[in-house]
């Protein structure tokens, strides 16, 4: 029987994540990650999580299906989600405008920061991140608050991406996933390219489970492109693996960024 990683039905799911999510692909293979989850996973301090840029550790024997990892590179979320307390107290407003995490399209994370609680949502190509005010409930009204100072292109994203993942689940096109381009199947491989690596396989049989027999028995040379595209899959996939997967979360603009989380994108976490 095949190996499972030379299942290319298996990595469909990869075509379809957002940056954040593809970044969690990457971390979860690295067996250095693993090794600290297996070891801290009862005990991690935010020091250990920190070390990979997450803000706990999770088991990376869940996939981006499963997991909603938080990352703790990315800036605090500038926007947050007040009640609407001069519509809520005379009615006005449209139906549309009541609060509601199920009204929102992809998945949800809530985690507390210390002060307010932050709601990430992951729905593929983008992501939104917003605090949420503590006295917001369920079927309240709500606006938003950008505070003096804050980033206010990075904060005008971040309602865009929020307000768009509100009203997806009403409106089907917002719902249909955008098609696959060269970056989503690049990466799709690059994972299947770590996954044989792992289990030891060979350039070529790389070559064939993502190129096919046929193809491989026919362009197949020491020096010929072929190889060359599989090794420069290799050289990609290991550096993802190895830190530059931090480069996909500061990448993703439907978040605030700062400048500290871009002079650490691609670095490698301390041993």
């Amino acid at each position: 029987m095949d190996a499972p990683w030379t299942c290319w039905a298996a990595y469909v799911y990869a075509l379809h994540l957002e940056p954040a999510s593809r970044a969690w692909e990457y971390l979860r293979r690295n067996p250095r990650y693993a090794r600290d989850w297996m070891r801290f996973r009862r005990r991690a301090s935010q020091r250990i999580a920190a070390r990979w840029g997450l803000a706990v550790l999770i088991d990376p024997r869940l996939d981006a299906r499963e997991a909603s990892p938080v990352w703790a590179i990315r800036a605090p979320a500038a926007v947050r989600l007040v009640r609407d307390e001069y519509r809520s107290a005379d009615g006005r407003g449209a139906p549309g405008d009541h609060f509601s995490i199920w009204h929102l399209a992809g998945r949800k994370s809530l985690f507390g920061d210390g002060a307010d609680l932050q709601l990430m949502i992951r729905s593929s190509p983008q992501s939104a991140q917003l605090h949420i005010a503590d006295r917001l409930c369920a079927g309240d009204r709500f606006a938003y608050q950008i505070p003096a100072g804050a980033a206010q292109g990075a904060a005008l994203r971040a309602v865009a991406a929020f307000d768009a993942l509100h009203w997806a689940h009403s409106d089907r096109r917002l719902r249909q996933a955008e098609r696959p381009g060269r970056t989503e199947l690049f990466h799709a491989r690059a994972l299947q390219v770590l996954d044989g690596l792992a289990a030891g396989a060979s350039q070529r049989e790389l070559a064939t489970a993502i190129f096919g027999h046929a193809t491989v028995a026919g362009n197949w040379r020491p020096d010929g492109p072929l190889r060359a595209q599989v090794r420069y899959l290799i050289r990609r996939a290991r550096a993802l693996m190895a830190g530059e997967y931090r480069s996909l979360i500061v990448t993703d603009r439907s978040v605030p960024v700062s400048p500290e989380d871009v002079a650490k994108a691609g670095t490698s976490p301390e041993e």
